[in-house]
């Protein structure tokens, strides 16, 4: 039989690896990898922040720019608001009756049976006189007006007979007007 042999190493291995972590090559690696992180770093800690500064900076200026062309169009409202509050009605006004509803009123009621000598308008009161009516007639004229939803009521101050015809006579009669929103 034969003996088993084992391997045994009869020579002494003197191979030496240098340690390469202090050549320049190394360092020169560290360098770039610590380079590296910071420029990373300095991309999400500045340039980053410098865009998005930038980016609000420039909506700024665009609002700027929105906001200047706006007041630029608003530069003349004080005139407008002038002209507004010349021609609008103001509060007192907005509370009184309108005016082409009681002329056409009046037209309706006088125009047809009488002549209208003068309508006089003065806040919530008119003063009407008209001619060229009989008694009866003007009786008429005043129960059409007060049958109207906007008079309040009417006194006739004075109902004189002409010079032209005997029967025919000359009334003045004052009006009452509803304010508006005032229930009967």
């Amino acid at each position: 039989m034969k003996k088993n042999s084992y391997p045994a190493k009869r020579t002494l291995n003197l191979y030496y690896k240098p340690d390469r972590t202090t050549k320049p090559a190394t360092a020169a690696l560290y360098v770039l990898f610590v380079l590296t992180i910071l420029l990373g770093l300095s991309k999400l800690l500045v340039y980053d922040l410098w865009v998005e500064t930038q980016e609000t900076e420039d909506r700024l200026a665009a609002a700027q720019h929105q906001l200047a062309s706006v007041m630029e169009e608003l530069a003349d409202f004080d005139q407008v608001r002038e002209r507004y509050s010349r021609y609008s009605a103001t509060e007192e006004e907005r509370t009184l009756v309108d005016r082409m509803e009681v002329l056409a009123l009046l037209d309706s009621a006088v125009g047809a049976a009488a002549r209208m000598d003068s309508v006089t308008i003065s806040a919530d009161v008119v003063q009407v006189q008209f001619s060229e009516v009989t008694l009866a007639q003007t009786a008429e004229i005043v129960k059409v007006l007060e049958a109207s939803p906007i008079v309040e009521g009417t006194v006739v101050n004075t109902a004189s007979t002409t010079q032209n015809a005997a029967d025919l006579v000359q009334a003045n009669v004052r009006i009452q007007l509803r304010k508006e929103g005032a229930g009967r």
